[in-house]
């Protein structure tokens, strides 16, 4: 199974359709939120189903955060403001182990991050439209096979 991982798109719904298109055998979408309702666009225009989370900047309907059981692992997705990832990641790790989970999938920081503690892969795909701190346009993709790979994916 292939998951793109996208998040603060902030209405760029084209290049993230586009990257969409480029990627082959993507079997899921999971946006982190602010600007979710781009997910819906996005979905609309290339196919592919979409999850997603509202972020701090998004209003409306919509789960600020979902437990989502993929193959044999079981993810934790939220935007991330609410737990404080810009100062550092215990809050949301601990409240992953809480829900039973081993990825955990934010977003908010516009900085893209892969990390493993423990057994639990911890991903920010940092932002495919408004990096931060110098940082280029990205996404995060992950693989899951025997085991799961995760890997951050710049756009030049």
């Amino acid at each position: 199974m292939k998951v793109l991982v996208i998040s603060d798109t902030h209405k760029t719904i084209d290049l993230a359709a586009r990257v969409i298109k480029e990627i082959e055998d993507v079997d899921i979408c999971i946006h982190l939120g602010d600007h979710y309702e781009d997910a819906l666009d996005i979905e609309e225009s290339t196919g592919v189903e979409m999850i997603g989370v509202k972020g701090n900047c998004d209003r409306g309907d919509g789960e600020s955060e979902m437990v989502l059981d993929l193959e044999d692992h079981r993810f934790f997705i939220t935007h991330g403001h609410e737990y404080s990832v810009k100062m550092n990641l215990n809050r949301i790790y601990y409240r992953a182990l809480e829900l039973g989970c081993d990825v955990v999938l934010f977003g908010h920081t516009h900085s893209p991050l892969i990390d493993k503690i423990d057994d639990v892969l911890i991903m920010n795909p940092g932002s495919i439209s408004l990096p931060r701190d110098g940082q280029n346009r990205s996404y995060g993709i992950i693989e899951i096979d025997e085991e799961i790979h995760g890997q951050i994916i710049e756009l030049k």
